[in-house]
């Protein structure tokens, strides 16, 4: 009775251990670095590129990192600028790399599914400068591999009106990874597309004036609003803002404003560049560069970037400037 004891405790003891290593798989990464005459240690970065670990290149040019990958992640392997290669982790895999410095583009890997995908790809696409054919490759990779985070890094070369079957598609397919920042961004973004449809609605933006006080972009109705996404280190916007305070003196008093979205992150930049450009129109900014909450409710990917609203916030036109913006507000002012 005691051995038979003894036996179920020791089974119990086995299934445990089993459950507990299910689930605490993790990736691990070592690799070695060849054709290497300038490097002596490489990072690991994320990738907004900030470096996580650092590891020194042996004699022989090999790496090990320490850190256990427990969940997928897109992660950077950087030497300088301009020189990096890639690597996208599941748990549970064991990689091995060979990471070519003369040949950074084509690193061989073993055992890491996603990371093989990626260069797949990724070099198919390059190599085709027919914007036609790189369409088609994305599709095919859509098709072919739903479930895949990698397609996130080429779904952008697919047209979100066009192509939206493409896009719903792998937002279903990615909802195991709904819980990665890039991911769930892009989830974001095609929700938000279908707000962002003329005719519809302007979402809503909440952001702070340069003096701190949370303005909403809805407390510009009963005028025409453009909302202008701008920074003060963007050239082509610094260039446009003349014409913006051109229009701004002409057509304000006539019904006409401006909700202008910075994406700085320095707040005296940002604040030197409106009185610099006489910028007397409305002003927010939560100074989060690219991740700004404004800019990514409305899908903004490059700036200068402005969405035209007509009394009752819904959306007229986006990407006016210059001579269209200045012909559409003679034509809503008669003038």
């Amino acid at each position: 009775m005691k051995l038979l004891k003894n036996t179920k405790i020791l089974l119990t003891l086995i299934l445990f251990l089993s459950s507990s290593t299910l689930f605490a798989k993790v990736a691990t990464l070592k690799g070695k670095v060849i054709n290497n005459k300038d490097y002596t240690e490489i990072q690991l970065q994320d990738i907004q590129g900030h470096t996580i670990e650092t590891q020194k290149l042996d004699k022989e040019g090999n790496f090990v990192f320490d850190m256990k990958f427990k969940k997928f992640d897109f992660y950077i392997l950087f030497f300088e600028k301009g020189k990096f290669t890639v690597f996208f982790p599941e748990p549970g895999e064991k990689t091995e790399m060979l990471i070519d410095v003369k040949d950074l583009k084509n690193p061989k890997i073993i055992n890491s599914v996603q990371s093989n995908l990626f260069y797949e790809y990724s070099n198919q696409i390059s190599g085709t400068p027919n914007e036609e054919k790189r369409v088609s490759i994305v599709k095919d990779m859509v098709d072919k591999h739903t479930n895949s985070p990698v397609c996130v890094l080429f779904i952008d070369i697919l047209n979100k009106d066009t192509d939206i079957a493409y896009h719903n598609k792998l937002v279903k397919g990615l909802e195991a990874y709904s819980d990665n920042p890039m991911i769930s961004d892009f989830m974001k973004s095609i929700q938000n597309a279908k707000n962002l449809k003329v005719g519809g609605l302007a979402p809503e933006i909440v952001l702070n004036s340069p003096d701190g006080k949370p303005l909403k972009l809805s407390s510009t109705r009963g005028n025409y609003v453009l909302i202008d996404f701008w920074a003060s280190w963007c050239r082509p916007c610094r260039a446009e803002n003349p014409n913006n305070v051109k229009l701004y003196k002409k057509y304000h008093d006539k019904g006409f404003e401006i909700y202008g979205v910075s994406l700085d992150k320095d707040k005296a930049s940002w604040l030197k560049a409106i009185k610099d450009d006489n910028l007397t129109w409305i002003h927010v900014s939560d100074l989060k560069f690219w991740q700004s909450e404004g800019a990514k409710t409305y899908n903004v990917r490059g700036i200068p970037h402005t969405v035209l609203l007509d009394k009752d916030g819904k959306i007229l036109a986006t990407g006016l400037r210059g001579k269209p913006l200045e012909d559409k507000l003679k034509e809503l002012f008669g003038e």
